[in-house]
């Protein structure tokens, strides 16, 4: 009988990628006294692939993310005789919206321990995540107009990129689990945005200090894309202008845009620590929670550089709850409801 990590390391290895034997896979793993990703997970999916798919496996142990190519792995991605990149390690996150990318295909994996692995998060088949994720971007596409509220204060309302005359950009990785809506472009959003907790990175580039823990929250104003003002209070106020202002000057890009947004839809995202504890592991781990929608702030790519998250949110679509109370409204949107009843693991979210 299968284990529940039998289950998720299947679903991550054949479900996500569909390994044959024989295949070459290399294992980029980050050392896990970083606090990211723990020591078992990597040994579980190591012999798993190796003892029941039968892959060849070579795993590059790597530190934490820098803003400068790794040069082992630059070495060996030359090499081109890899089927498959698998991260275990954040450095797979860097550059997830390149297009034009060479060389093997490349899976990131946000189930960074042994135990999310085997939790939800990790067993609910992939094909079932991925064809949710489809119906939402679908849905989000069709919109003539898309609101987001929140009870902190978020109220924006803007119109999809279609209509305008872009296209939303999604990543270019296999991302696992498939968690969250495809990032839709900002420029058309005006109102504001209640960022709860803190600023956090947005894993593109590494700069220092990381966060900017706001306890009690700040509101951006938005304009068309555009952050105008901030409220709250004045010492937050001052902390989030520097912040940005600081985080901007060091990669001399546009602080106030506001390049895109998504929110998550996996409701076996969890997180054991308060927010305070770790402000960006935090963040980065609850990005695939339906509690959390987020905003790519300070840059004018995606997913800019500092990310802004709106707790509970409510999304609606032309009048109608897309996402509302940390669920998909699948009673509202039909594409949805047919998912749930070709899928019915999802019951189980």
């Amino acid at each position: 009988m299968k284990t529940n990590l039998d289950l998720g390391l299947t679903n991550l290895l054949r479900g996500a990628i569909d390994l044959k034997p024989g295949q070459r896979v290399l294992l980029v793993q980050e050392n896990p006294k970083y606090g990211w990703y723990d020591s078992d997970l990597p040994k579980a999916l190591h012999a798993f692939a190796v003892d029941k798919l039968g892959v060849v496996v070579e795993v590059l142990k790597v530190k934490e993310p820098t803003n400068s190519p790794h040069p082992k792995l630059e070495q060996m991605l030359k090499e081109q005789h890899w089927d498959w990149i698998i991260f275990l390690a954040r450095i797979g996150d860097q550059d997830r919206f390149k297009t034009h990318d060479q060389g093997p295909r490349k899976l990131m994996t946000y189930a960074r321990t042994k135990e999310q692995l085997q939790s939800g998060l990790g067993t609910v088949p992939h094909s079932a995540m991925v064809a949710l994720k489809t119906a939402v971007n679908e849905i989000l596409d069709s919109a003539k107009y898309i609101e987001i509220t929140c009870p902190f204060g978020t109220q924006l309302v803007g119109k999809p990129s279609k209509f305008i005359g872009q296209a939303s950009k999604d990543v270019a990785v296999v991302r696992f689990p498939a968690a969250i809506s495809k990032p839709i472009s900002a420029n058309t959003f005006s109102g504001q945005a209640a960022f709860r907790h803190g600023l956090a990175p947005t894993g593109s580039k590494v700069y220092s200090p990381a966060c900017l823990p706001l306890p009690e929250g700040i509101i951006a104003v938005i304009d068309k894309g555009r952050i105008c003002s901030f409220q709250g209070d004045a010492a937050d106020i001052l902390a989030a202008e520097d912040h940005y202002k600081r985080v901007a000057s060091q990669f001399n890009i546009d602080p106030w845009l506001v390049d895109s947004w998504h929110f998550g839809f996996h409701p076996a995202t969890a997180h054991p620590l308060n927010p305070q504890v770790d402000l960006d592991r935090w963040a980065n781990t609850m990005f695939t929670s339906p509690r959390f929608l987020h905003f790519h702030t300070c840059g004018n790519y995606p997913p800019g550089e500092i990310c802004g998250m709106v707790e509970d949110p409510t999304v609606k679509i032309d009048g109608v709850a897309l996402l509302q109370d940390r669920h998909l409204m699948a009673c509202n949107f039909s594409a949805i409801a047919k998912v749930g009843q070709c899928w019915p693991e999802l019951k189980l979210l």
